[in-house]
């Protein structure tokens, strides 16, 4: 594959080339017609050669509908180790590329200011990676791309759209992860790589640097093995670049229709990008990359069941006839030149959220709602929930509403049968349904012995749990009656603690902060937590 799919690259001789293309139109005109035949071959070539149509000259769609909508394919990434640690590196056209994942901070909250405002701690700015193109002994990257790919809620069953329509229209990403994805030149940092043991240990190297330097901030974040590149390729469509579905508005792969867009120049900033997270669609996939002369571009790819008809936002402009090449621009390989993105200067600031929005659990008391994480991508969590069935219920259904597979493991299948859905399977034994992320176990509450009250409360304290998930999720739910009282040496156990204190009040602790929270309850959530109408304040869906 090359890099230019779509014509001339960037800095080709094609102005050129197109004033000697008219000038022999012009010629071969006067030959033909005289000074008519000039003036009107002069005319046709100015219009085709240099006049923009929809954007590019005819001749560039010329080569876009001859050459943009081949399929794209990549040798596979090689292990490479460096400082007695490994990653992936894929080698292609003259360019190695690594990956950095993003993880952030662990169980951070989001809170919901306003109509289409969001706030959250889990952050980064984009502009702080432009230092990061530079490296010791001259060695310079070509780019930096932020990929964010997710989704504001699941895909499967009714209760998804219900759950859409609680949250409203605020930003809200259900699932969302973040990818940093480096590409190195090997020709034009010759003279820097001779001091290095290989191309794959200085592209290492970098990404490790990369990764420390994040850390330092307080973001997680780990180097991409082989293994994570080709699965993150996967997951951004490579059968769909790779395949011969391709139209000139949009490529199919198995997971559906991708449809790229990109921002106009004087559109990028932090507010425009975060509104990606407002469309309705299967999955969105966020672009922002850095270049070395403070530079950017993005675009945004959206994943639907059926091709779009039209842009889901008025300042989107489709890449007609590049999406193949746009959606390879995602991924973790050398980037193509675009011809229908034009690079923007940095702002001042370019904010990116990372990680999920989280779970909605209610509103504070200046108004604002709050959103927690119950799972994390970097590491095992574990959850306890201390609330009646009108409340837990709703936890274990807007986990699986964000676009979780739940599996609740109980010996009382009366009691959770109303929250069964095609994300929620209902097991009594220790073995998870497949695919499941979160699981949900019981605890049993029983007195202390000896007449010791655990709280002075006099409340229930904890008991062993009734089924114990093997192989254990990323995530587990601990759900016990409500006035649980929960010691203080098994606090730090639990990375989220949501604790009924009133009828529709909760206290929930998580990343070392606490909030007092009034729980939300949606009358449309009722027939999944089987009450009839309640008398607490009850929130209209």
């Amino acid at each position: 594959m090359r890099p230019t799919l779509t014509g001339f690259g960037p800095v080709s001789v094609r102005r050129v080339v197109g004033v000697w293309v008219v000038f022999g139109l012009a010629l071969a005109g006067w030959a033909l017609g005289g000074y008519v035949g000039a003036g009107c071959a002069l005319a046709v070539g100015i219009a085709v050669v240099f006049i923009r149509w929809w954007g590019q000259p005819a001749w560039s769609w010329a080569v876009l509908g001859l050459r943009g909508r081949r399929p794209i394919s990549w040798d596979a990434p090689i292990t490479v180790a460096n400082n007695r640690s490994g990653g992936g590196v894929r080698v292609q056209d003259d360019t190695a590329v690594v990956a950095v994942q993003l993880l952030g901070r662990a169980h951070c909250a989001t809170t919901v200011t306003g109509s289409v405002t969001v706030e959250s701690d889990n952050i980064i700015d984009i502009v702080e990676l432009l230092p990061l193109l530079q490296h010791p002994l001259g060695l310079q990257l070509h780019s930096i791309s932020v990929v964010t790919l997710g989704s504001r809620t699941g895909t499967v069953g009714d209760y998804p759209r219900v759950y859409d329509s609680e949250i409203g229209t605020p930003p809200y990403a259900g699932r969302r992860e973040t990818w940093l994805i480096m590409r190195l030149p090997i020709i034009d940092n010759a003279q820097a790589l001779r001091w290095r043991t290989s191309v794959g240990a200085a592209a290492i190297s970098v990404a490790q640097r990369i990764a420390g330097s994040l850390r330092c901030q307080g973001l997680r974040a780990k180097v991409a093995t082989a293994t994570d590149l080709v699965e993150l390729d996967r997951r951004l469509g490579s059968d769909a670049v790779a395949g011969s579905a391709q139209r000139w508005k949009a490529i199919r792969g198995e997971s559906g229709w991708m449809t790229t867009y990109a921002y106009p120049a004087e559109a990028i900033s932090s507010r425009v990008l975060t509104q990606a997270w407002t469309l309705r669609a299967d999955e969105v996939i966020q672009n922002v990359t850095v270049y070395p002369d403070a530079t950017c571009t993005a675009t945004v790819t959206v994943r639907t069941p059926t091709p779009a008809p039209t842009p889901p936002s008025v300042i989107l402009r489709r890449l007609n006839g590049e999406q193949a090449a746009a959606a390879a621009a995602n991924m973790c390989g050398p980037r193509p030149y675009l011809r229908g993105v034009r690079r923007s200067a940095l702002p001042a600031q370019l904010v990116g959220e990372i990680g999920p929005s989280g779970v909605l659990v209610g509103k504070l008391p200046n108004g604002d709602r709050l959103m927690i994480p119950v799972t994390d991508a970097g590491e095992l969590s574990r959850v306890f929930v201390a609330a009646d069935d009108a409340i837990a219920k709703r936890i274990v259904i807007r986990t699986a509403g964000a676009g979780e597979r739940v599996c609740v493991h109980t010996r009382d299948h009366e009691r959770w049968a109303s929250v069964r859905m095609p994300e929620v399977s209902i097991v009594g034994t220790s073995r998870p349904a497949p695919r499941t992320t979160v699981s949900v176990v019981e605890y049993v509450g029983r007195r202390k012995r000896y007449g010791d009250s655990t709280s002075e409360g006099g409340g229930n304290d904890i008991g062993d749990v009734a089924i114990a998930p093997t192989p254990r999720p990323a995530s587990v739910i601990t759900v016990a009656p409500a006035g649980t009282a929960l010691p203080e040496g098994h606090r730090h156990g639990f990375e989220v603690t949501i604790e009924q204190v009133d009828r529709a009040m909760v206290k929930v602790s998580a990343a070392g902060r606490h909030w007092l929270v009034e729980m939300e309850m949606f009358r449309a959530e009722n027939r999944y937590v089987s009450l009839e109408p309640v008398t607490m304040s009850i929130a209209a869906q």
